[in-house]
């Protein structure tokens, strides 16, 4: 009986997601290598053997651009306050880590449709104003936005819509169904 064939795709390794196998590889000896297809945080798409992302010890979690995954002392953060830094634990986690939270539990956006029933192809996570005690954002690039530490405040918007929504929400905030705020903002 043939050995079960196993599908990494969907899977998330570090800064990888696995969207499909892209092609397999003869090693000396016999051996076939599958390579999969990788998504990583940074944008790039990379093919990654199989056996790298599932090993245990120093598995493949990036796709290696030293510029996008710098780390140690020429990392941009490096040195600030945990705040400031994106601590992924508990409620002391920055704007940017808390929209990394959502991609990593929910996926990137682009794979939704846009949740204010527009029927276009969503492309960013948008804070919907729906926990009662929302975080302020401190960062130079997002200073003053309200964000939240839990990925279930969050939904899939097309870049126009979340631009009506933030709007309508810094005019009004509170959490009201989406749909009907950007109704409201578009007709305004």
């Amino acid at each position: 009986m043939a050995p079960r064939k196993l599908d990494l795709s969907g899977n998330r390794y570090g800064a990888l997601v696995v969207v499909a196998q892209a092609h397999t590889h003869s090693r000396p000896g016999g051996d076939v290598v599958t390579y999969w297809r990788c998504d990583c945080d940074c944008g790039r798409t990379v093919d990654v053997p199989g056996p790298s992302l599932r090993r245990k010890n120093n598995p493949t979690v990036t796709c290696g651009d030293r510029g996008a995954h710098r780390s140690g002392k020429a990392h941009p953060m490096f040195g600030k306050l945990r705040e400031e830094s994106g601590n992924w634990k508990g409620d002391a986690v920055a704007y940017t880590t808390a929209h990394a939270r959502v991609k990593a539990e929910h996926g990137p956006a682009s794979g939704w449709r846009c949740a204010c029933g527009c029927g276009r192809q969503a492309a960013e996570w948008a804070y919907l104003g729906t926990n009662p005690k929302p975080k302020v954002s401190t960062h130079a690039d997002s200073k003053g936005s309200l964000y939240s530490t839990d990925p279930e405040h969050y939904a899939p918007l097309a870049k126009p819509c979340h631009r009506s929504f933030d709007v309508w929400q810094a005019q009004h905030h509170t959490g009201v169904p989406i749909g009907l705020v950007i109704a409201e903002a578009l007709a305004a």
